[in-house]
């Protein structure tokens, strides 16, 4: 056939365009013919809601397991920062620009930053009440001003019945104190508890409490003082004592550091792993894992998204052993889950790098997992199966609203191939 003048790219665009749409017109209505026979008279068969939602929560979750992945097997451990030896006494954040500037370190944390902390009289839990019923009425003083609360007393009331009012009335008033009632059941007692949250030495974080109305402040001994606020007191490189009145402190050059408990020993701060930038990427696995499992294991009427998720629980359960080293385990459901005491563990130890960065991409945990979230983001259709497909819709979600490609990849997969000739 001869076309006179030839082809522009507008002419080729067209004609693909009518090659295509008549494909896919022929191809709905023999889809429609072999699976609802009985529905020929109601137009041409469609993809259902159900399976565009599907494909696309696979094929998304599927790209950010294989983008963690990759992550995992190198880049997320090249990174390096300014790292505590110590975190249960101390953290260090870095936020400069130029890590070559920071030169390594120690800090022996002394003491550190802490509110003012009232223990009440130790009284016998069960014991009946003994202060004033009816409506107690109680100020506290802190932050520059005074708040009254309130509290019922009942003829019924124990001891600790108005110690726990007290506690969620001072709980509930948001005056940044936490009230708790501390109970010893070897001695079947119990005391009030009242810490503020605003640690270090200002004025503005005392504390005062007093009554207004009845006596449950003197009869609880809320207002006894059993720790006055205090500072930070630490030093750098064996040097003088600093104080600070917060927890967090600048050691200089982007560093600073975030004390968690006094200790006799200095922690070293050095160059190290970026360990928050590793855990936001293992995060990152546990939730695109657990959004592609979960698609598929709850897609109960499709075999080949059965079939995805088989896969999956198969190539985790062969390493299961060596995910729980590292703290990532699964859960009744299938659900991977993170135990961050265990997970801390085991990269201080250095088995989480070595777990995920030994053999690349080339064998292993991750090259396994990210052989199979490769295929499933790359070929899509191929874990959908024809039963998902159906006119329920009446034709409003067709083919047409998947996009190009996507559209190419389901006429051309194994999956509908045989309805397409």
């Amino acid at each position: 056939m001869r076309v006179s003048g030839g082809l522009n790219n507008n002419s080729i665009s067209s004609l693909y365009n009518t090659m295509f749409q008549g494909k896919v017109a022929m191809h709905n209505n023999r889809l429609n013919r072999d699976l609802f026979p009985t529905n020929n008279a109601q137009g041409q068969g469609s993809l259902s809601a159900n399976a565009m939602q599907y494909i696309s929560e696979i094929k998304s979750a599927s790209s950010a397991l294989s983008g963690a992945l990759k992550e995992l097997s190198g880049s997320a451990f090249s990174k390096s920062t300014m790292v505590s030896s110590n975190s249960d006494v101390m953290t260090v954040n870095f936020t400069g620009s130029n890590l070559s500037n920071v030169n390594d370190m120690s800090v022996k944390v002394d003491q550190i930053a802490m509110g003012q902390l009232n223990e009440g009289n130790r009284m016998a839990s069960n014991a009946l009440y003994g202060g004033d019923r009816g409506t107690n009425r109680f100020a506290i003083e802190t932050g520059g001003k005074t708040t009254q609360l309130s509290i019922n007393v009942t003829a019924g009331d124990s001891n600790r019945d108005v110690q726990q009012k007290m506690a969620t009335a001072i709980n509930n008033a948001g005056l940044g104190l936490r009230a708790t009632v501390e109970t010893d059941s070897a001695t079947n007692t119990s005391m009030l508890r009242i810490e503020s949250n605003n640690v270090g030495t200002a004025e503005r974080n005392a504390v005062s409490i007093r009554d207004v109305s009845g006596n449950a402040v003197a009869q609880t001994g809320a207002n006894e003082v059993s720790r006055e606020r205090q500072d930070a007191v630490y030093r750098v490189n064996g040097g003088e004592a600093r104080t600070s009145q917060s927890n967090t402190v600048n050691l200089g050059n982007g560093v600073s550091a975030t004390f968690k408990a006094a200790s006799d020993q200095e922690v070293s701060v050095s160059r190290g792993k970026d360990i928050s930038i590793i855990r936001g990427v293992v995060e990152s696995l546990v939730r695109s894992y657990n959004n592609l499992f979960g698609a598929a294991a709850e897609n109960v009427n499709d075999p080949r998204a059965q079939g995805l998720a088989s896969r999956l629980m198969n190539v985790t359960g062969a390493f299961s052993r060596s995910l729980q080293d590292l703290g990532i385990g699964f859960d009744s459901s299938g659900r991977m889950t993170i135990d961050s005491a265990r997970f801390n563990q085991a990269m201080d130890s250095g088995r989480v790098e070595q777990f995920f960065t030994e053999g690349g991409r080339s064998f292993g945990f991750g090259a396994a997992l990210g052989r199979l979230a490769d295929n499933v983001a790359n070929n899509t259709s191929n874990f959908v199966s024809s039963a998902m497909f159906g006119n329920s819709l009446g034709g409003n979600t067709s083919y047409s609203g998947l996009g190009t490609a996507m559209q190419l990849s389901l006429m051309n997969s194994g999956t509908l191939f045989d309805y397409m000739f």
